[in-house]
C-alpha cells in the first residue's frame, strides 16, 4: 500500500504550500533552462550564419605553399558539403605605364558560399550584389588601384603573363578581413585564369584556401574526418571566431554575455528548490514519527517519500518543458522579426540538458532533507522537540555546492569558468553571511531606541539572528543577481555599445607617404572629418629575446626541435609614440621619459611570447639591429577602430628611420560619393573600407541585449520564488509569536506594522548588501573577463536597498497576511 499513501500524501502536501513552491522551482528551472538554452543555441548558430559571411564561407582551410589532396574535397562532397577554391598571392600590376602591387585573388565558382560580392560603376560609390564571376580574360579591381594606375572601365590590366580587361569596381568582398596593414588593392579573376598568368613557380609565397559550407551536422562530421589529418603547421582549419578581428572579439564577448546570463537564473532556481525542500522535510517530521510509532519501517518511510517526490519531480519537468517550449518559441519569433531573418534551429541538446537540470535540481537539492526525514525517532510524538539525529549540516552544503558546480559545467561546457564561477561565489557567500549578521547586531540599538513597531521588528531579526542571516542571504544573492543582470543589460552593454559609437571610424588610410602626412591631417582638420592622429608605421622583425633567437616556424621539425624561443613567424608593423596611444592603458611599467630607450609591449602579446619588464628584445629594421629593454606592458583594446599595435617604441630609437603612416576616421554614407576627390592628392594611400565589420559588431551586440532582457525576466521570477520560499520556512515561527503577541493583547495594527517593519529591514539591508557584492562582481568582470576599465554604478546604490526593501516587504507581508487576519483561536487550533 506504500505507492498508494505516497500519492495520497503529494495531493495532501501541495495544498499546503511547500510542494508547490518546489514543484514551481523545478519546473522554472527546467524551463529556464531548456528556453535559455534554445534560445542562445540558436541565438548564436544565427551569429554565426550571419557572421559566416566574414569568411566567404562556414569553414575555411587554409594551406600555405601547397595545394590539398583532391580526397578531400571529394570528401567533402560525399559530405554533402559544398566547396570552393580562393588562391591568393602579392604581384606586379601594370597598366598606362604605372606598376603597383597588388593582392590577385583567383576564385572558383560557388564563390562566395556565404555572404555576397559587391561591384560599383566608380571607385568608392555604393556597390550592387555581384551576379557571378569575372568572365574570361575579365578582372575586377578594388577602387584604390584605379587612383593608383590612373585606371577607367575598359582598361587593360597585366598580370603576370596574362592580360586583363577591367570590367567593374570591386567594391565589397565577404571576405576581406580586417588586416589594415595588408594595404595591397585586390584584382579578382576567376581560377581558370590562374595558370596563364604563369605566377604560380615552384617556392612561390601562395595561400591556398579552401572555403566549405554546409548544415552544421554535415559541418561537424566533414571536420571530425579532416581535423586529425592536418599537419598543423603549414595547414589551419578556421571559422569566424578564430584571429584578432573585432568581429571574432565581439562573438567571443557575447558567449561570456549569453553563458553569465543564463547561469544566473538556473542557480537561482536551484536555491529556491532547496529552500522549499528543506521546509517541506521539516513540516513532515511529525507524520514520520507517526508512521514509524505504527510499525513502519524506515525502507517503507524511504520508499513512500521517494516516490513521493519522484512524481512530483516528473510533473515538473513536464511542466517545464511545456513552458520552455512556448516560451522559447514565443521569443524566439519576437527576436526574429526585431532582428529581420529566421534563426536557425538546434538540436535535441537542449532537452536533454533541461531535464538533467531538473532532475539534479529536484533530487539533489532534497537528498539531504529525506535523509534528515528518514532519520527521525519515533519518540518525537512524545517529544516534538526532537528532531533527526546523526547528519551533519555539512553534508547539505556539500551535496548542494557539488550539484551546482556540476550544473555549472552541464551548462557552460568550461570546467575552468565554472571553477572560477564556484569559488568566487563560495567567497562572496561566506563574505555575505558575516556582513548579513554584523547589521543585524548593529540594528539592534537603532531599534531599541526606535517606538514600539520598530522595537517588535527588531526583536523579531535578534530572535531569529541565524535563521534571518541565512535569509538576508538568500535574499541578497536574488537582488544582487537581479542587480547583476540589469547592470549586465544597461550598464555592461552600454559600455560596450559605447566603445563602437555610431561615429567610430568606419575607414582606415594606410601607406600614407611621410610628407603627405601633413597635407593629410590638414585635409582632415579641413573637410571636418573626425580621424586619429596619423601613426608612422616600420617593417622589422622580433630576432631575439635576452639574446635567444627567436624561431620563425615553417616547418614540424623545426618547431619541435629547435631550441628557440617562440616568434611571430612573420614581420611587424612597428610604430613609434612619445605619448600613450588613447585607448591603451598600462599594465605595468612607466611610458617612456624623455631621451629614455624602450618598447612597450602589448599584454597579450608579453605573456604568449614570454616577456616581461626588464626583459631585451632584439629588432632587425631594414639592415640594422638593435636591442631594447622592455618598460612597460599595455592592454589595449582591439575592438576600437582605430589603429593599434604590438610593439612601441621611444621615439628616439626609430623616429628617424622611413616610414609610412597610417589613420582611420569617420564618413558619413551622405559623404561617400566625395572619397575619390578628398584623396585625389594623395594617390599612393590605400582606403579600407570597414563598415560592414562595425555594423556585425553593432548586429552582435543587439543580440546580446534581447538575449540579456529575455533572461533578465527569468531571474526576477527564480528570485521571486526564493523570497517565498524563504519566508514561507518561517511561518511556524511567526505563527507561534502572533499567538502569544495576541494573548498578550497587541492589536493587529501593531503587529502589522512590526511584521512590515521587519521585512523592510531585512530587505534594505539584503539589498545593501547585493549592491556590494554586485559592485564587487561587475568590477571582476570589467577587468578580468570582458577588458572593459572598470566603473563605479552610483545609481545601484540607491536602487539596491530601495528595490530589496520594496520587494521583500511585498512578498513577506503577502505570505504573511493570512496569518495577521486570523483570529486567536484560529490561530491556537492551528498550532495544536
Amino acid at each position: 500500500m506504500w505507492h498508494k499513501i505516497s500519492w495520497r500524501l503529494l495531493k495532501h502536501e501541495l495544498r499546503r504550500g511547500e510542494l508547490t513552491i518546489m514543484a514551481a522551482a523545478v519546473a522554472l528551472a527546467v524551463c529556464a533552462v531548456l528556453s535559455l538554452s534554445v534560445f542562445s543555441e540558436r541565438l548564436q548558430l544565427g551569429l554565426m550564419e550571419r557572421s559566416a559571411e566574414f569568411l566567404a564561407a562556414d569553414r575555411v582551410l587554409r594551406s600555405r605553399g601547397a595545394e590539398i589532396p583532391t580526397e578531400w574535397l571529394e570528401r567533402a562532397e560525399q559530405e554533402q558539403v559544398a566547396w570552393a577554391r580562393r588562391t591568393t598571392f602579392n604581384s606586379m600590376a601594370f597598366a598606362n605605364d604605372e606598376l603597383a602591387l597588388v593582392d590577385v585573388k583567383a576564385v572558383s565558382d560557388g564563390y562566395p558560399l556565404r555572404g555576397h560580392l559587391e561591384v560599383a560603376s566608380e571607385p568608392f560609390t555604393e556597390g550592387v550584389i555581384a551576379e557571378g564571376l569575372p568572365g574570361p580574360g575579365e578582372a575586377w579591381v578594388q577602387g584604390s588601384l584605379f587612383q593608383q594606375l590612373n585606371l577607367a572601365l575598359g582598361d587593360r590590366l597585366e598580370v603576370g603573363e596574362s592580360e586583363f580587361r577591367v570590367t567593374k569596381v570591386l567594391s565589397s568582398e565577404p571576405d576581406s578581413g580586417f588586416n589594415v596593414f595588408a594595404d595591397s588593392p585586390t584584382v579578382l579573376i576567376h581560377y581558370s585564369e590562374l595558370a596563364d598568368t604563369g605566377l604560380i613557380q615552384p617556392g612561390s609565397r601562395v595561400n591556398y584556401n579552401y572555403l566549405f559550407a554546409g548544415s552544421a551536422t554535415d559541418l561537424a562530421r566533414f571536420e571530425n574526418w579532416l581535423v586529425p589529418q592536418l599537419d598543423n603547421v603549414s595547414q589551419r582549419w578556421q571559422n569566424i571566431q578564430d584571429g584578432d578581428s573585432p568581429l571574432s572579439a565581439a562573438l567571443e564577448r557575447a558567449e561570456r554575455f549569453m553563458l553569465l546570463a543564463s547561469l544566473l537564473g538556473v542557480v537561482l532556481a536551484a536555491t529556491a528548490v532547496a529552500v522549499a525542500a528543506q521546509r517541506y522535510a521539516q513540516r513532515n517530521f511529525d507524520a514520520v514519527a507517526v508512521m514509524k510509532t505504527l510499525g513502519g519501517r524506515k525502507g517503507q518511510v524511504a520508499k513512500i517519500f521517494t516516490l513521493h517526490l519522484l512524481l512530483l519531480t516528473l510533473v515538473s519537468i513536464l511542466i517545464g518543458l511545456l513552458l520552455g517550449i512556448a516560451l522559447q518559441a514565443s521569443v524566439v519569433g519576437w527576436v526574429s522579426g526585431a532582428l529581420g531573418y529566421d534563426l536557425p534551429n538546434t538540436g535535441v541538446g537542449p532537452y536533454w540538458l533541461a531535464i538533467a537540470t531538473g532532475l539534479l535540481c529536484a533530487l539533489m537539492f532534497s537528498l539531504y532533507p529525506l535523509l534528515r526525514l528518514l532519520n527521525v525517532p519515533p519518540l518525537r510524538v512524545l517529544r516534538r522537540d526532537m528532531n533527526a539525529s546523526g547528519l551533519s549540516r555539512w553534508l547539505h552544503w556539500g551535496i548542494s555546492g557539488t550539484t551546482i558546480f556540476v550544473l555549472m559545467v552541464l551548462y557552460s561546457g568550461s570546467y575552468l569558468l565554472s571553477l572560477a564561477l564556484f569559488a568566487g561565489g563560495l567567497l562572496a557567500m561566506f563574505l555575505l553571511l558575516g556582513i548579513s549578521r554584523l547589521f543585524i547586531r548593529a540594528s539592534r540599538t537603532a531599534g531599541m531606541q526606535a517606538g514600539s513597531s520598530w522595537r517588535l521588528a527588531m526583536a523579531g531579526l535578534q530572535r531569529r539572528a541565524r535563521e534571518n542571516s541565512m535569509q538576508m542571504l538568500s535574499f541578497s544573492v536574488a537582488v544582487m543577481l537581479f542587480l547583476l543582470v540589469l547592470a549586465l543589460r544597461n550598464e555592461l552593454l552600454e559600455d560596450w555599445r559605447g566603445q563602437l559609437p555610431d561615429d567610430a571610424p568606419n575607414f582606415f588610410v594606410v601607406n600614407v607617404a611621410s610628407q603627405q602626412a601633413e597635407p593629410m591631417q590638414a585635409m582632415f582638420a579641413r573637410e571636418g572629418l573626425s580621424a586619429t592622429e596619423l601613426y608612422p608605421i616600420i617593417p622589422g622583425r622580433l630576432t631575439a629575446i635576452n639574446g635567444t633567437p627567436v624561431r620563425d616556424a615553417v616547418s614540424k621539425e623545426e618547431r619541435d626541435d629547435s631550441e628557440f624561443r617562440e616568434g611571430f613567424g612573420r614581420e611587424l608593423q612597428l610604430t613609434w609614440q612619445a605619448d600613450l596611444p588613447a585607448e591603451n592603458v598600462l599594465r605595468e611599467g612607466q611610458w617612456f621619459a624623455p631621451g629614455e630607450s624602450g618598447v612597450s609591449v602589448e599584454s597579450q602579446v608579453a605573456d604568449r611570447i614570454g616577456v616581461g619588464l626588464g626583459d631585451e628584445l632584439t629588432f632587425r629594421i631594414a639592415a640594422d639591429e638593435f636591442t631594447v629593454p622592455v618598460t612597460s606592458i599595455r592592454d589595449v583594446d582591439w575592438n576600437t577602430m582605430q589603429p593599434n599595435f604590438y610593439m612601441v617604441f621611444s621615439p628616439n630609437l626609430i623616429e628617424n628611420m622611413p616610414a609610412t603612416y597610417i589613420a582611420s576616421f569617420y564618413l558619413p554614407d551622405d559623404r561617400r560619393p566625395e572619397l575619390y576627390s578628398l584623396f585625389r592628392e594623395f594617390p599612393q594611400a590605400s582606403l579600407i573600407d570597414v563598415e560592414d565589420i562595425l555594423a556585425q559588431v553593432r548586429d552582435v551586440i543587439s543580440h546580446v541585449s534581447l538575449a540579456i532582457t529575455f533572461v533578465m525576466v527569468l531571474v526576477i521570477g527564480a528570485g521571486g520564488l526564493v523570497l517565498v520560499a524563504q519566508v514561507q520556512a518561517t511561518l511556524e515561527e511567526r505563527q507561534q509569536e502572533l499567538v502569544i503577541l495576541r494573548t498578550l493583547g497587541a492589536r493587529s495594527s501593531l503587529l502589522t506594522r512590526a511584521v512590515t517593519y521587519e521585512f523592510v529591514m531585512l530587505g534594505a539591508l539584503a539589498g545593501l548588501i547585493a549592491t556590494i557584492a554586485m559592485e564587487l562582481s561587475i568590477y571582476v568582470l570589467q577587468t578580468q573577463v570582458f577588458n572593459m576599465a572598470p566603473s563605479l554604478h552610483w545609481r545601484f546604490w540607491v536602487l539596491g536597498p530601495l528595490l530589496g526593501a520594496t520587494i521583500v516587504a511585498a512578498l513577506g507581508w503577502s505570505v504573511c497576511w493570512r496569518l495577521l487576519r486570523q483570529q486567536t483561536g484560529n490561530l491556537i487550533r492551528q498550532l495544536a
